[in-house]
């Protein structure tokens, strides 16, 4: 047989062999081109990973200008009423002839505020412990002092130094640079760390658990979990949280056995918000919903990746129905216009879908797309997705757990990681405490010196203060 010039002769097992090879490559190809084309606005990943290259941002143009919009609330520095130090400032004399004009009457006066901070500095308060000898059965008696006889920082500067370390997130080094800039106070980093355990001990006794009890009671509450370094190892840090609570706990396990332990999710009964993961739909006694803003992302990735024309359609559905539910009160009709264009996208998006092909060398079942798995979700999970369409208390995202977590990547983004198991733990006790506090709009420099003083003085939290 004459082979053709410009071809080669090859046997089919070796055909069949180079044929599977290349099918193999060009999945792989094609999985890996995706992994790089990933990123924070078509993904679940976080900015932090996207580097110094621009990318799209998700946003929609409002059309507004820049700035502050008409009719919003002004933020100016009013006139105090009582000022601390008054200074008058005379008219002696005329400027322009000379004319003395000490007795002449005021005809107005202009004022004028300085709003500053005065001199600060660190104030010494000595205790001075008498010790008295009784004549009759010669026995010492040492006057009543909480004060021990040494030199030590009060609580309100240690309370300073978990202020900065904690909640300002400055490590060790600059947060005792920052005291001696500020009120030359030469702090050493070992009373830091003394600092921070001991307002980790006095939350446990009390405020942890009314924080637990508080979100269990809640009717809403958002989850979410994060990886961290700690220990040269991958930990998790898992979140829950409604409006006013925050809790966050260190776990080695991102799954059911870390929620287990945590002890909410088991036991809760309300709206869990999440980002549909797998370990959180195991707890039935819980209604499931999904955040819409991860599935904007994964819907904006199949999107650009594959051109699939269903995925901007149903980005446009997911926005008019979080328009609908932002008006006062969303008519019956409305509402079902949403879900009917909802049905009618999935069923000929599931239609025109082209079905797995199981190569013949490949075991077990054919993997599906990630266009085919994103059209299942939305037609099984459409109560997930489409339910703060119903519920007024369901937000449209899961952004506020993701909020109480992005300090935990700051954290992690300034000092690299955590190098031991029981600094972790004690940053997260703090933060949920922290987080609290400003979801309920406390000051927190004063309720970490409430904390540091006794284990006892504890009003802060939770339902009132």
């Amino acid at each position: 047989m004459q082979v053709p010039e410009g071809y080669i002769l090859i046997s089919k097992v070796e055909y069949e062999q180079l044929r599977k090879q290349v099918t193999l490559l060009t999945e792989r190809i094609k999985a890996l081109e995706a992994m790089l084309h990933k990123n924070s606005h078509n993904s679940h990943k976080p900015p932090s990973s996207d580097g110094y290259k621009k990318q799209k941002n998700n946003r929609e143009k409002s059309g507004r200008k820049v700035g502050g919009q008409a009719g919003h609330e002004g933020k100016t520095l009013e006139f105090a009423k009582n000022p601390d130090h008054i200074i008058e400032n005379k008219v002696e004399s005329c400027d322009h002839c000379g004319m003395d004009l000490s007795g002449v009457e005021t005809k107005k006066v202009y004022r004028g505020q300085v709003h500053d901070l005065p001199p600060v500095k660190i104030e010494v308060t000595e205790h001075r412990t008498e010790v008295k000898q009784c004549p009759v059965c010669n026995k010492e008696t040492v006057a009543h002092c909480e004060v021990p006889p040494v030199a030590q920082y009060g609580e309100r500067v240690k309370s300073m130094g978990v202020y900065f370390n904690q909640y300002q997130m400055l490590p060790f080094e600059r947060t005792q640079e920052t005291m001696k800039d500020l009120f030359e106070c030469n702090i050493s980093a070992e009373v830091l760390q003394q600092s921070n355990e001991r307002c980790y001990d006095h939350l446990e006794q009390q405020v942890e658990n009314e924080i637990k009890e508080s979100i269990l009671q809640s009717e809403v509450i958002h989850n979410d979990e994060t990886g961290i370094r700690c220990e040269g190892k991958t930990q998790w840090v898992h979140v829950c949280s409604t409006q006013e609570h925050t809790y966050l706990a260190l776990d080695s396990k991102r799954g059911t056995e870390a929620m287990e332990r945590i002890g909410i999710l088991p036991h809760y009964t309300g709206k869990s918000i999440h980002d549909r993961w797998a370990s959180y739909e195991k707890y039935e006694g819980a209604q499931h919903f999904y955040c819409n803003a991860h599935l904007l992302r994964d819907l904006t990735f199949i999107e650009e990746e594959n051109g699939t024309h269903w995925a901007a359609e149903m980005k446009t559905i997911l926005l008019d129905a979080l328009a609908l539910s932002k008006q006062e009160q969303a008519e019956p009709t409305q509402i079902a216009a949403i879900e009917k264009r909802y049905d009618t996208l999935v069923e000929k998006a599931l239609a025109e879908e082209l079905l797995p092909q199981k190569p013949s060398h490949q075991r077990g079942k054919a993997a599906k797309s990630k266009s085919l798995n994103l059209l299942e979700c939305f037609r099984d999970k459409k109560e997930k997705v489409l339910g703060f369409l119903h519920y007024t208390d369901v937000p449209f995202d899961n952004n506020l757990a993701e909020r109480d977590l992005r300090m935990v990547k700051l954290k992690q983004k300034i000092s690299g990681c955590f190098r031991t198991r029981k600094g972790a733990e004690v940053f997260c006790r703090i933060r949920s405490y922290i987080s609290t506090l400003k979801k309920q709009e406390k000051n927190v420099w004063d309720a970490l010196q409430i904390v540091l003083s006794s284990p006892q003085l504890q009003p802060i939290v939770i339902r009132g203060w």
